[in-house]
């Protein structure tokens, strides 16, 4: 090895620290994460994930599902109504939200299942379908 490729080698050896340094450490190295969204700023989204995608395999295809945050949120809704298009295809996703506007409750009643990230709703709209640390899944009543 020559003097001159030590000042390479150095830095090689520092940027490899560096990116060694920033890996997730706490999070558990040799673990796999939930989901693709652990590790984001966003903290509903691993939540939102991991309930639709329980949502995929309790609502059947065709059906139509109102996907919300409790509390209501209308920024929150808006996300998860693109999140449930994604992750829930073959159903028809009624939005809660559209560009940070509240819909109308009427719109919402249309759906045949509700999704609700957080905390259950205070008024419950029909029976359980599941329930998970993330949120609910509710059939609603006609």
């Amino acid at each position: 090895m020559n003097r001159r490729d030590l000042p390479a080698l150095a830095g090689a050896a520092i940027l490899a620290a560096f990116s060694v340094a920033a890996l997730p450490f706490s999070r558990g190295l040799f673990r796999a994460p939930r989901t693709p969204f652990e590790a984001r700023a966003a903290s509903f989204s691993a939540g939102a994930y991991v309930l639709l995608q329980r949502a995929g395999g309790v609502v059947p295809p065709g059906a139509s599902v109102a996907v919300r945050v409790e509390p209501p949120d209308p920024t929150t809704d808006t996300y998860l109504h693109r999140f449930a298009i994604a992750l829930l295809p073959g159903r028809k996703i009624v939005p809660a939200a559209l560009w940070g506007i509240p819909r109308e409750p009427e719109t919402l009643r249309e759906a045949q299942y509700e999704v609700v990230l957080g905390r259950r709703p205070a008024a419950p709209v029909g029976p359980l379908v599941l329930e998970i640390p993330e949120g609910t899944i509710w059939r609603q009543e006609r």
